[in-house]
């Protein structure tokens, strides 16, 4: 009987910067290192966040929700799907000023969305 072993990824920088984010994403054209999922948020924001953030200086990726495993969780009234929503991650090296500008500009997007 054989048993799957996990073995690091030889020459990972031929892949490029992005090869393990999900595919189905979209990016806002600056590239880390490093990346750390900070958020989920709705698809009605998606691209206007990913565009604060790179005036930010932030790398920024985000991707479907779709498709994810994940333990099903109670929802509050009025949220949104998991079709509708998209997972954040940033890149590493500028996570603390990624905290910055969801905490700043998220309310002002969610308020915009929503009127």
């Amino acid at each position: 009987m054989s048993a799957s072993a996990s073995r690091p990824v030889q020459q990972p920088e031929r892949f490029g910067r992005l090869w393990w984010l999900p595919f189905r994403g979209m990016g806002n054209g600056l590239s880390d290192d490093g990346w750390a999922a900070v958020a989920d948020v709705d698809a009605t924001i998606v691209r206007r966040l990913l565009a604060e953030l790179r005036a930010a200086g932030v790398p920024a990726h985000a991707a479907p929700l779709t498709g994810w495993p994940s333990r099903p969780r109670p929802r509050p009234p009025g949220h949104a799907s998991d079709e509708r929503r998209y997972r954040l991650w940033v890149g590493t090296s500028a996570y603390s000023r990624a905290e910055d500008v969801l905490r700043i500009r998220l309310p002002v997007l969610l308020k915009r969305a929503r009127s």
